[in-house]
């Protein structure tokens, strides 16, 4: 005949049953949910099914090894093995060996996290859809399913299981936009009130069935459960948007509109914010005979992480500034600042002369400078030769002798992966310039132009890009350069814009969104050459070189909010521009030293843990120390070995969790005493706590003790008295017993200082 405790402890520990099951898809359904919230943090939906598939899979996983009945401790590797594979299968199927994840497939994780690493602190919502961003995503909901679903069903909690869910969503509503915010924030605070409830009556069944409740304690709770629920959500849904400051303006917001006094170019760091939020406010104008490329600056330092400014000397841009080319072609500009920020003069290349004094000129980036932050309305003359070579030139040309040997400088780390396809795609070139061309083809004909992808240009970057193959201008110039110094092509990535909009008044009208990167290589006798890798992308002037068309975005452009901008005009108010570092130093005449900094990059180094970061690493490790430290406490803690040093442990084990819930101390009373005490101050049902104090009676003053059933029975009454009294306890006391292991240790053998002092 089966044993009371026994009996007692069936309906709790039986996962396949109905209650178990509900409660199964109750969490599953707070995971999905989860899931939706991330619409706030990526464009489009693309992300949702992997999500939601990474989540099931989980939480099915884990409710088989439950109703395999599988200790915690072997169940939580194996789930990490399935969340592995499932990654594996999703992203990276074709490295899998025989269905499993193989070096290659650890590799590209690794590389797809760093990225996600390194890009986290300055990246803005909304990220794109696919690639690394959705990667972490993947982890984010496979370890929300993995922690909640063990906090339910291992741990035995309520609010608890909420907690992993909750941090994501609170994350998701910090970081994201406003995309469905009170739909989704209603649907998940109505999901995490059903789960809480449903839990709460789980829990309650299997410890309370000796006293006569129902075992169907979950689905008779349903109807007051999806009350609840709907009543939450509705909450939500009207009260949040009254809330004060919910429709105020952000604290901080991240997207360019024409109200910025001025914007600064940071090189290869704010481009595809730019193209994202597809900015019309006007930088400046340029009033040329023909339209070029408007360059900035070019980037001759690679370390690895970004391109950057060398450390360089500034001239004073008097007198002549570059020998003209073998047939030159001198084009007069004169380039009027609207919002265009920074200390950086954008002009068609290569400049020969500036018709005004003040201006210094970097030799080795072939960039124009003033002395102080660019001011709207100022008024810059400059003559550039606009001459090309012609192809059978270039042909001819060698590329073995740049001004500055550090032109291929490439990291010592690079992975072969870049240096291999780079070898690979100019096989078979016979010259400098038909290797050049020769990837310049390669992008065009087999890569996609894409702003959703996860922008950045590091060796991480790179190596993703070349296996998506999608991407935009920053990614197709950083990877060209790279790609060109692995093949021994001196190479340098520019900045700047491309033509911008010819209007009626005969000047080109160049717009944020007309940002633009694109590389150059270096031939001997002739000089920096620009290439354009870019698809859809042509710089007029180059098509004998480039053989593209000329060509750039006319899409209309919006202020990021998903209205149309209109256009800045060239006669607005003054404004205080951003200030920016003084690259001639404070009225010198005399050449300086500028800094990598010049252009304002603003740290796209992706080194950064970011304060994010560490927050999120920390909310990981609490979480993980909460779901491991009480196993681990139990498992060293000793209650016993004969029935009656166990049914004592289970007295006092009650007793310290009465205590943290605000029972009073036992002092000098009885057990019987202290139990009819512990009803008067407490309210709580005394009928387990006396039954209990009769056995703990008899194990300490009956000769012979207690026997085996009365310490099964002494379990069973522990974990009922100790549910009871976490219900009791406030929240914050029930989150730190699963923090600190001396109230860990408490719940299982009671306060070992008040003992020994009674």
């Amino acid at each position: 005949m089966t044993s009371p405790a026994r009996q007692t402890a069936a309906p709790r520990d039986r996962p396949a049953d109905v209650d178990h099951l509900l409660a199964t898809g109750m969490l599953m359904l707070l995971t999905a949910i989860t899931s939706v919230s991330l619409c706030r943090v990526f464009d489009g939906w693309d992300f949702l099914p992997t999500l939601l598939v990474v989540g099931a899979v989980l939480h099915l996983a884990s409710l088989l090894l439950r109703i395999l009945r599988v200790p915690a401790l072997v169940a939580i590797p194996i789930l990490i093995l399935v969340f592995v594979e499932v990654i594996a299968i999703i992203f990276y199927s074709d490295t899998l060996r025989l269905g499993l994840p193989s070096g290659d497939t650890i590799r590209l994780m690794r590389l797809d996290l760093r990225l996600v690493w390194g890009q986290f602190p300055t990246a803005v919502a909304p990220v794109p859809s696919e690639g690394s961003f959705l990667v972490a995503a993947s982890y984010g909901i496979g370890l929300v399913a993995m922690f909640s679903d063990a906090f339910a069903f291992r741990a035995y909690g309520r609010a608890e299981a909420v907690v992993p869910a909750g941090v994501l969503f609170v994350f998701t509503a910090a970081l994201g936009t406003d995309r469905n915010r009170v739909t989704v924030a209603a649907a998940w605070f109505a999901v995490a009130v059903g789960v809480v409830a449903v839990l709460r009556a789980l829990h309650g069944t299997g410890s309370d069935a000796w006293l006569g409740r129902r075992r169907r304690a979950v689905a008779a709770a349903l109807p007051a459960t999806a009350m609840c629920a709907a009543v939450a959500a509705l909450g939500a849904a009207m009260l949040g948007p009254l809330m004060p400051g919910a429709g105020s303006a952000p604290l901080l917001d991240t997207r360019q509109s024409q109200s910025d006094s001025s914007q600064v170019l940071s090189p290869l760091v704010d481009i595809r914010s730019r193209l994202v939020n597809r900015s019309n406010t006007e930088m400046f104008t340029v009033d040329s005979a023909v339209g070029r490329y408007w360059r900035v600056t070019g980037l001759t330092v690679f370390n690895g992480e970004q391109w950057q400014l060398p450390e360089q000397t500034v001239f004073d841009a008097s007198g002549l500034l570059t020998a003209e080319s073998a047939a030159p072609e001198i084009v007069q500009q004169q380039v009027t600042i609207s919002r265009f920020g920074g200390t950086l003069i954008p002009l068609a290349f290569r400049p020969v002369s500036v018709s005004q004094s003040g201006l210094g000129w970097l030799a080795q980036t072939d960039t124009l400078v003033v002395s102080e932050p660019l001011r709207t309305g100022a008024v810059y003359n400059m003559a550039s030769d606009i001459g090309v070579p012609s192809p059978e030139a270039l042909a001819q040309a060698t590329a073995s002798m740049p001004p500055m040997p550090s032109l291929l400088d490439l990291p010592s780390d690079l992975p072969d992966e870049i240096a291999d396809t780079a070898a690979a795609v100019v096989a078979g070139a016979t010259s400098p310039y038909g290797q050049a061309r020769a990837l310049q083809d390669w992008f065009r004909t087999n890569f996609t132009y894409d702003l959703t992808v996860q922008r950045g240009h590091d060796e991480d970057a790179i190596t993703s890009f070349l296996r998506i193959r999608r991407g935009y201008c920053e990614q197709f110039a950083g990877t060209f350069a790279v790609m060109a110094r692995a093949v021994g092509l001196p190479s340098r990535v520019a900045v700047g814009f491309t033509q911008g909009e010819l209007r009626a008044d005969g000047k080109y009208h160049v717009l944020g969104r007309n940002a633009h990167a694109w590389p150059e290589v270096w031939f001997d006798g002739i000089g920096w050459v620009a290439f354009e890798p870019t698809p859809g992308r042509g710089a007029p002037g180059s098509e004998a070189i480039t053989g593209a068309a000329p060509a750039q975005d006319e899409r209309t452009g919006t202020n990021g909010n998903g209205t149309t901008d209109t256009a800045v005009p060239t006669t607005t108010t003054p404004t205080t521009p951003t200030t920016e570092r003084d690259p001639l130093g404070t009225g010198s005449s005399t050449p300086s030293t500028i800094p990598a900094a010049l252009a304002g990059s603003s740290g796209d180094s992706g080194g950064g843990f970011g304060l994010v970061g560490w927050v999120l690493a920390a909310l990981a490790a609490i979480g993980a120390w909460a779901y491991l430290m009480p196993g681990v406490v139990r498992r060293f803690t000793r209650v016993g070995s004969s029935p009656s040093e166990q049914v004592i442990a289970a007295w006092h084990g009650s007793v310290g969790t009465l205590q943290l819930a605000g029972a009073p101390p036992q002092g000098a009373a009885t057990p019987l005493e202290y139990a009819r005490v512990v009803e008067r101050e407490t309210g709580i049902d005394g009928r387990s706590l006396t039954e209990l104090a009769r056995f703990v009676t008899r194990a300490v003053y009956a000769p012979d003790g207690v026997r085996e059933p009365a310490a099964l029975r002494a379990a069973v009454l522990r974990t009922h008295l100790d549910e009871t009294a976490t219900e009791l306890m406030p929240w914050p006391m029930r989150l730190w017993s699963r923090i600190d292991p001396r109230l860990a240790r408490q719940r299982l053998v009671g306060d070992l200082r008040r003992r020994s002092q009674g």
